[in-house]
């Protein structure tokens, strides 16, 4: 097997004749040109948790023969890449497609489906451009389960890599896999819980091609809501404590670039200017969602998380908050962080139409409250219910 490295040298002594190379990507296959020009290709195509539930995309399609008497007497089961979705990321272009892999063993042949993100430019970029923009929907995912999602596979396709003849002619230029050293580590990370995947917070059909699109022209300028967020998301096993100030700090930015909302004075300082509670707010507000089943009011449940949020990250405020106040804090936040990502998606549509009507997510954290006879006051204590 030939394969196509780039790397980093780094250096060693020079007594010792020794060097290493830290490896940057690595293409299991040969490139035709001068090996000292940057990896540049085409196509990236990477496979990342949740597409597939996602989309609900398909590549298996059978066919049932049967008989006068309804007996089947042939099955015919075509794999082909049956449903597509593309859109526009700048200059890449992207698209979501069904795909398969074949696994003949001595007695049988098995068919596994899959859903796959590919990038593509008019002109060969380097890896990390067109990763940067597999990011961005992994970033949407992790949202969307609420949960850490990882890639599990890159590949590449390019003029430069191809199979040849034995004479030398070019008869194709399939994709060719490709190892990454910022993810490489991710493909062995475990699956995200079944469970998760099974309850996305809304459906691929509900964000569609305008709702990639509204969220690759607001990423940049929401990336301090983002990437706070997500890291947030992708961590389960972390402290309470740090979940909630990673979500809070997302909804401070995002509290800022909603601006003013109706109702958010009772929040301000005495001299109108915003307060932690009033980004809570305005956050709370833009969900959409109705709150009253754990608080008495929006404005009381922005206190309550506003005040837990500043306990934990100022000293001078004392004990760390009661641990059952800062898990249902950590969730809320959670939750809203969530939500107001499928609205940075799909602001054109109202709540009903983006979120079922039943949102198993919004259902288990007004259980959490009702388990722990708890409710948030006007004030942002938690009082027994």
């Amino acid at each position: 097997m030939t394969a196509t490295i780039l790397g980093t040298p780094l250096t060693t002594p020079e007594e010792s004749g020794l060097g290493k190379v830290r490896l940057s990507n690595l293409v299991l296959h040969g490139r035709d040109g001068d090996f000292h020009e940057p990896l540049k290709v085409k196509e990236v195509r990477s496979r990342i948790d949740g597409l597939i539930e996602w989309t609900r995309f398909g590549a298996i399609k059978r066919t049932v023969n049967t008989d006068a008497e309804s007996l089947v007497k042939k099955v015919t089961i075509e794999a082909a890449s049956l449903n597509e979705a593309s859109w526009q990321q700048g200059a890449a272009t992207m698209r979501l497609g069904s795909d398969w892999d074949l696994d003949p063993a001595r007695n049988s042949v098995t068919v596994r489906e899959s859903v796959s993100l590919t990038s593509s430019f008019e002109e060969p970029q380097l890896i990390d451009a067109h990763l940067e923009e597999h990011r961005k929907v992994s970033a949407l995912l992790s949202f969307v389960f609420g949960c850490a999602i990882y890639f599990r596979r890159h590949d590449i396709r390019d003029s430069r890599f191809n199979g040849k003849t034995l004479s030398g002619r070019v008869v194709e230029s399939p994709f060719y896999q490709l190892v990454n050293r910022s993810t490489v580590k991710e493909h062995a990370k475990p699956n995200p819980p079944k469970g998760k995947l099974d309850r996305p917070l809304t459906e691929f059909s509900n964000i569609g091609r305008n709702g990639l699109e509204e969220w690759f022209k607001e990423y940049d300028r929401w990336d301090r809501f983002i990437h706070p967020a997500v890291s947030a998301l992708n961590r389960p096993g972390a402290i309470l404590e740090n979940l909630v100030v990673n979500a809070a700090m997302s909804m401070e930015a995002a509290g800022s670039l909603l601006g003013q909302a109706s109702g958010e004075a009772v929040t301000c300082r005495k001299n109108g200017g915003p307060t932690t509670a009033t980004y809570m707010y305005r956050c709370l507000m833009r969900s959409g969602w109705d709150w009253s089943e754990i608080c008495k009011s929006t404005a009381g449940l922005a206190r309550a998380i506003a005040n837990n949020y500043n306990t934990i990250k100022h000293f001078d405020r004392g004990q760390f908050p009661d641990p059952i106040e800062t898990y249902l804090v950590s969730s809320t936040s959670a939750l809203i962080v969530r939500m107001l990502a499928m609205r940075l998606a799909r602001p054109d549509l109202i709540t009903t139409d983006l979120f079922d009507n039943y949102v198993p997510e919004f259902e288990h954290l007004k259980a959490e409250f009702t388990f722990n006879a708890l409710i948030v006051d006007d004030a942002g204590n938690f009082v027994t219910r």
